[in-house]
């Protein structure tokens, strides 16, 4: 089996994990759990996101963490960005990686950011160009990958169309989401596979969730592919708001004792990822019971 030797695995907590709490986390806390999660090894870590407070309340502090926590040149910085707004936004704080979100579907895209595909990826094409100019990296997101909670299973020729545009527009790494947690194995094998032998030069990242209890596997799938980049999330928080039905993330903790057993390298402090996860599940705690 041709699996990877070392994974990188990006950590989503601070921004995917809290975004649908019922209520606002104080900007201290997303401070120290980004701080713990850099004391445990992660070199990229999905920070913030600049979307719109009134639809996502919960990241309305996200200039003041990126400014609290500092140019780090140990970790790689992340904001989300859904439109035009968000990005230059992201441009503006002087992020290390801006992840731009489109959906595949038409129905997604309206719901997640009241847009059309199409406009949604010549959004990503000017995020990609606007963000080169000023030295920041680009990951191309596609939601709903594989599954969409509006219009069910996605065709993959039409991922594979996207994914041939944002490679050609200079993405550093595109990344499939398999936003309600739907996708299988096989599915996962088979597209991320034909991506791979399309575009062998392109970065690939898979950010699965775990509404199935399939991640693991499907993870395992994608390296199998010959993917090494995966998101996951400290104690398992996150979800999609515009997206019922699903679940958290991966658990981080999960991902790397999964990796561990094969042999295969995280960086990741074991005992320090412990901390940070208990911690993540405090946070979770206490903002459903506020």
């Amino acid at each position: 089996m041709n699996l990877p030797k070392q994974v990188e695995i990006v950590e989503v907590s601070p921004r995917d994990g809290l975004q649908m709490l019922p209520n606002f986390v104080p900007t201290a806390d997303k401070i120290k759990l980004i701080e713990m999660a850099k004391s445990a090894g992660f070199r990229r870590i999905e920070a913030v996101s600049f979307v719109s407070p009134k639809a996502v309340p919960p990241m309305a502090d996200a200039g003041g963490i990126l400014a609290a926590i500092g140019d780090d040149e140990n970790i790689d910085e992340v904001a989300l960005a859904l439109n035009e707004k968000g990005y230059k936004r992201a441009i503006e704080a002087k992020v290390d990686w801006i992840c731009y979100v489109m959906a595949a579907t038409e129905t997604m895209s309206l719901k997640n950011a009241n847009t059309t595909i199409a406009d949604g990826l010549a959004m990503t094409k000017n995020c990609i160009a606007d963000a080169h100019e000023k030295g920041i990296k680009v990951r191309a997101s596609i939601a709903v990958t594989w599954i969409c909670p509006y219009e069910g299973e996605v065709p993959k020729e039409r991922i594979l169309e996207i994914t041939k545009e944002l490679s050609e527009a200079g993405a550093d790494e595109i990344a499939f989401n398999d936003t309600v947690g739907k996708a299988t194995p096989n599915d996962v094998f088979e597209l991320c596979f034909k991506a791979k032998e399309m575009f062998p030069e392109q970065q690939f990242a898979g950010h699965f969730h775990d509404t199935n209890f399939t991640a693991l596997a499907n993870i395992y799938a994608a390296m199998t592919a010959g993917w090494n980049v995966f998101d996951s999330s400290a104690g398992g928080l996150g979800g999609c708001p515009f997206s019922p039905g699903a679940s958290g993330n991966v658990a981080t903790e999960k991902v790397v004792w999964m990796m561990e057993k094969m042999n295969i390298a995280t960086g990741i402090d074991a005992e320090k990822l412990k901390t940070t996860s208990e911690f993540a599940k405090q946070i979770e705690a206490k903002a459903k019971t506020n």
